[in-house]
């Protein structure tokens, strides 16, 4: 088909959305027909490792309106507008045996394309049977310490883990190249309880103190954090922030190891994360 005289419209969908764009494009071709949406070209890619989903259409003489139908009907769906690519170069590849192809009439004919040309199912679909919960998603149990103080918090990691519970420690949650403060931030905002170091070092230190403030903010506007203190033996009880005097707090020993912290702490973060 010449498109000399069309002007082509091509959107990248999600494959596994398909259920989702194809009932879009029913409702779009219920009121624009053959006359006056020249083409509706659908791509899909089945190649496991490179799902894809193209969906292109050929005005030649739309009535009113109907582009714009067409750009919201679209965008609803979710699909991205590709004006770097053209119809063209989607057909080209079909001689690599990228995409299955087949053209849209009609609403009707839609029926036949879903059965036909998708060979795996919905994401939805596939959820339902198999599990496709995000790993590592979990609110996190934020470590906030003075870098003095790194040896005995990298000790109590392991035991956190071994309990179930994740953790935000910047050593390893800050990767190379990002900015220090939005990734602290980031951490603050993802996690559902912190645990303050608190030693004399901790006292003096602006970065421990933005953080403690971050999540006093987190929690005076409304959010369910679980706050917890390890307070070093050296540091007077009056010289804890006024907040944190009023909190149960654990206080540090030479007996006390961390395999002794976390069995103590471990429970209560367990019970937070599961609330």
């Amino acid at each position: 088909m010449s498109n000399i005289n069309y002007r082509d419209y091509v959107w990248e969908c999600d494959y596994g959305e398909h259920s989702f764009v194809i009932s879009k494009l029913k409702k779009l071709l219920q009121t624009q027909n053959a006359y006056e949406l020249g083409y509706c070209f659908i791509y899909a890619n089945n190649n496991p490792y490179n799902m894809e989903l193209y969906v292109v259409f050929g005005y030649e003489s739309p009535k009113e309106g109907q582009i714009t139908a067409m750009q919201e009907a679209m965008r609803s769906s979710g699909a991205k507008y590709r004006p770097d690519l053209t119809n063209e170069d989607l057909h080209a590849e079909l001689a690599n045996k990228r995409f299955q192809f087949m053209a849209a009439n009609d609403a009707d004919s839609l029926d036949m394309m879903e059965e036909t040309l998708f060979w795996y199912k919905d994401r939805s679909q596939v959820a339902s049977i198999i599990s496709m919960r995000p790993l590592g998603k979990v609110k996190t149990v934020f470590l906030s310490h003075s870098s003095y103080d790194k040896p005995l918090v990298e000790e109590l990691i392991p035991y956190l883990n071994a309990k179930g519970l994740p953790f935000w420690y910047d050593k390893i949650s800050i990767d190379y190249g990002s900015t220090i403060v939005s990734a602290i931030q980031q951490g603050i905002l993802d996690s559902g309880a912190a645990i303050f170091f608190i030693t004399n070092h901790f006292l003096s230190s602006s970065w421990c103190k933005n953080e403690m403030e971050g999540f006093l903010n987190r929690l005076g506007s409304g959010h369910n954090i679980l706050l917890l203190s390890i307070v070093a033996k050296d540091v007077p009880h009056e010289s804890l922030p006024l907040f944190l005097q009023m909190k149960k707090y654990l206080r540090m020993s030479q007996e006390l190891t961390a395999e002794a912290i976390a069995t103590e702490i471990a429970p209560i973060l367990q019970k937070h994360k599961n609330a």
